[in-house]
């Protein structure tokens, strides 16, 4: 005969595996979440990048602009100091190849500045059409993270009681107990209040159902069929 405490000991362990079960649900859905809001995050990401990249790409045709423009302003003093004709001549030329790639760099200007626009307008519509899911999807990990404190409290007092329930059973009926529950997966102790066994499933004839209540010892009574330690809880 085991000891009656066990039958206590699997229900608290039941009650553990249903805790740890929902846990780990939780917590595949929480990273699932997390996955959705990194996902989203790196589109206003992207935007962003582009964004910059165009703003760096246009300020540095600004600048070379202005470094055109100074270079020109130089040519003109070297101008003005010119010992030759062909001297002359030469710092025209390179001032007329400055101002004509001022005016190619300004067209690019023109387009980029264009561009920029249009992918400001295209990152402020991902921020405004990403960022409010963003927040939902946070707020419900907040929630799931409640949740998850929660059934880890819940779990941690499970796992108390059996420890103080172990602590009434001697080591031989623990290590039965252990013995059988690997033999019987999980489930020594098996309720019969429906007429069937929960452990195997079968259904008993009414006779048979009848006669197992009349003779039930819980912790002494087995099912016919799968050996498992029969109990009825409307008992």
């Amino acid at each position: 005969m085991l000891n009656e405490k066990l039958l206590e000991v699997q229900n608290r362990e039941i009650e553990l595996l249903r805790i740890e079960t929902r846990l780990g649900e939780l917590k595949e859905k929480r990273e699932a979440l997390e996955r959705e809001v990194e996902r989203l995050q790196e589109q206003i990401e992207a935007a962003r990048k582009k964004l910059e990249e165009k703003k760096r790409k246009l300020r540095d045709l600004k600048n070379f602009v202005s470094y055109k423009r100074e270079r020109i302003e130089e040519l003109k003093r070297q101008k003005e100091s010119a010992k030759s004709r062909s001297e002359f001549k030469e710092i025209l030329r390179q001032i007329a190849k400055n101002e004509d790639e001022i005016i190619k760099t300004s067209q690019e200007i023109a387009k980029l500045e264009a561009e920029v626009e249009t992918l400001k307008e295209a990152y402020e519509k991902v921020r405004r059409d990403v960022l409010p899911k963003v927040e939902k999807l946070k707020e419900e990990m907040k929630e799931i993270d409640a949740e998850i404190g929660e059934f880890e409290k819940k779990r941690e007092r499970v796992l108390s009681e059996i420890e103080e329930i172990k602590r009434g059973i001697s080591e031989e009926e623990l290590k039965t107990y252990e013995e059988l529950k690997e033999k019987f997966n999980g489930l020594v102790f098996s309720d019969i209040s429906h007429g069937a066994c929960e452990g195997c499933g079968i259904t008993y004839s009414p006779a048979e159902f009848k006669e197992l209540l009349k003779k039930l010892e819980p912790g002494r009574t087995k099912c016919p069929y799968c050996g498992r330690f029969i109990y009825s809880r409307s008992r």
